[in-house]
C-alpha cells in the first residue's frame, strides 16, 4: 500500500493537471474564429479573424503567426484589443491572405500563447480547408466586354472655350490698335519725288508766295519753308540727308562740293531764317523778298554747277 504522503502527492498532481486542463479548455472555448470564404479564385483575398474574450486585462496574448503558410501568402495582419461595457477584455487578430496555387489546401493551425500571473497556456488555432481555383470557362463562345458598359456623365465645357476665344480676340484687337495708333509715322523719304530736285524746288518756292507776311506766325513759317526748300534740294543732289543740319553744316557742305561762290549768296538768307525762327526776329518786306531771291539764285547756280560736274565726270 502507498504511504499517506505519497497518496497526498499523487492526489495533488492529479488535481493540478485537471485544473490546468480545465483552464486550457476554458481558453479554447473563449477563442472565436471566422473565415469569410472557403472557396476562392486565384489571387482573391481571404479574411481570417481570431477573437478572444477574457475576463480582465491581466492577460497577454501572443499570436505566433508564421511569415507565410504553405500555398498561401499573407497580405496583412492586424492585432487590436478593447474592453466592452461589461469589463470583458477583447483581443482580435485579423489576417488577410491570398493564394496563387490552384487546388485544395489546408490553412494550418498555429499556436496562441496566453500568459497570466507568470503562467503560460498554449492553445492551437483552428485549421481550415480552402479551395483555390480558376474562373469557370465560358462554353457559350460569345464575346463579352472585359467590364460592363458604364454611364459617363459628360460636362459640356464648350462655353468656356468660346468665352476664352472672345476674350483673347478682344485683347489681341486692343493690342494691335494701340500698336498701330502709337507707332511713329514713317517719314516720307527725302529723295522720293516725282519731280526732279530743281523742278521740286521751283514749285515749292512758288508755293511760298501764298504766305501772309503781315502775320508774325506766317513770317516764321515762310523763312522755315525757304530754308527747308534749299536743304532738300541740296540733299537730293548730294544724295545725303541735310534736313536736320544747322546753317553752319549746310555752308560747310557747299564748300566741300566746290560751290564756294554760292556760300555768300545763301548764307544771309539762311541766317535771317534762323533769327526769325529762334530769336523771334521780325524781318522786313525787303528781307522777305531778298531771302526768296537769294534762295532761288543759289539753287539756279548750284544746278549749273552740278550739271557741269556731271559733264566733267562723263568726259573723264
Amino acid at each position: 500500500m502507498l504511504s499517506r504522503k505519497t497518496s497526498i502527492l499523487i492526489f495533488s498532481i492529479a488535481i493540478f493537471a485537471c485544473s490546468a486542463l480545465c483552464v486550457q479548455k476554458s481558453f479554447s472555448q473563449s477563442l472565436q474564429t471566422s473565415i469569410d470564404k472557403k472557396s476562392i479564385l486565384i489571387g482573391e483575398q481571404i479574411h481570417y479573424e481570431l477573437k478572444f474574450v477574457l475576463p480582465n486585462t491581466n492577460y497577454t496574448i501572443e499570436f505566433n503567426l508564421p511569415d507565410s503558410f504553405p500555398h498561401f501568402d499573407i497580405i496583412s495582419k492586424l492585432k487590436s484589443d478593447s474592453t466592452d461595457a461589461n469589463g470583458h477584455y477583447l483581443v482580435m487578430q485579423r489576417i488577410v491572405l491570398t493564394s496563387f496555387d490552384s487546388g485544395k489546401w489546408a490553412l494550418p493551425s498555429f499556436p496562441i500563447k496566453i500568459t497570466n500571473v507568470s503562467k503560460d497556456y498554449t492553445i492551437m488555432a483552428d485549421s481550415a480547408i480552402i479551395n483555390v481555383g480558376y474562373a469557370p470557362a465560358d462554353s457559350t463562345g460569345q464575346l463579352r466586354d472585359i467590364k460592363p458598359v458604364m454611364d459617363v456623365f459628360v460636362i459640356d465645357n464648350s462655353w468656356m472655350y468660346i468665352i476664352a476665344g472672345i476674350v483673347s480676340a478682344i485683347i489681341i484687337f486692343i493690342l494691335l490698335y494701340r500698336y498701330f495708333k502709337n507707332r511713329p509715322k514713317k517719314a516720307k523719304p527725302v529723295f522720293s519725288s516725282s519731280l526732279s530736285p530743281y523742278d521740286e524746288a521751283m514749285q515749292s518756292l512758288k508755293d511760298c508766295t501764298k504766305y501772309n507776311l503781315h502775320e508774325s506766325a506766317e513770317i516764321k513759317e515762310y523763312h522755315t519753308a525757304l530754308a527747308n526748300i534749299f536743304k532738300k534740294y541740296l540733299s537730293r543732289m548730294n544724295r545725303q540727308n541735310l534736313m536736320n543740319r544747322t546753317t553752319g553744316d549746310v555752308l560747310l557742305s557747299l564748300k566741300q562740293a566746290n560751290a564756294n561762290e554760292v556760300v555768300p549768296m545763301i548764307a544771309e538768307a539762311l541766317r535771317t531764317g534762323d533769327a526769325v525762327k529762334f530769336a523771334k526776329y521780325i524781318s522786313s518786306d525787303a528781307e522777305h523778298k531778298k531771302s526768296m531771291e537769294d534762295i532761288k539764285a543759289a539753287i539756279d547756280m548750284l544746278e549749273k554747277i552740278f550739271k557741269q560736274n556731271k559733264l566733267d565726270k562723263g568726259a573723264v
